[in-house]
């Protein structure tokens, strides 16, 4: 089994200042406020990419291995485990039901909200905090800091 190795991801997150205008109040303030700018979706097939150039297979390998992972997941969720996906936490299936008097009329039409629960790993929660993410600030309004 090998094992492969990736450069550590880096990066900033890019915010400009935006002005705000409270034109509800007689003297109409201006407050600042940090916004993150609004980039693209990252598509399957940039992730697929992705990985085959970090892992130094073909993309159709990725591509195999995603298609297989998808079915052994949706396989366990559908009987009812709860999925551990490594480096980024577990999930499964959850539902939420009305109570009901008499046994019978516990079935299939007391479902009242069907939702898939994700526990996300310490490590995936860590990257959001501030020691961990870096911030590029654009001036895009010609504001001085």
């Amino acid at each position: 089994m090998s094992t492969t190795t990736q450069n550590k991801v880096n990066g900033a997150i890019a915010m400009y200042i935006k002005p705000y205008v409270l034109n509800f109040r007689d003297e109409k303030p201006t407050l600042y406020k940090l916004q993150m700018m609004r980039c693209g979706v990252i598509t399957n097939d940039n992730i697929i990419a992705y990985a085959a150039q970090a892992a130094h297979v073909p993309e159709s390998t990725v591509t195999l291995a995603q298609s297989a992972l998808f079915d052994a997941i949706n396989y366990f969720c559908l009987n009812g485990h709860t999925v551990q996906v490594p480096g980024m936490g577990s999930f499964g299936i959850r539902l939420n039901s009305k109570t009901a008097k008499v046994k019978e009329d516990a079935n299939a039409e007391s479902i009242t909200r069907k939702y898939i629960r994700f526990y996300p790993k310490t490590s995936l929660r860590n990257m959001c905090s501030l020691k961990n993410i870096s911030i590029e600030i654009q001036d895009i309004f010609g504001l001085k800091p």
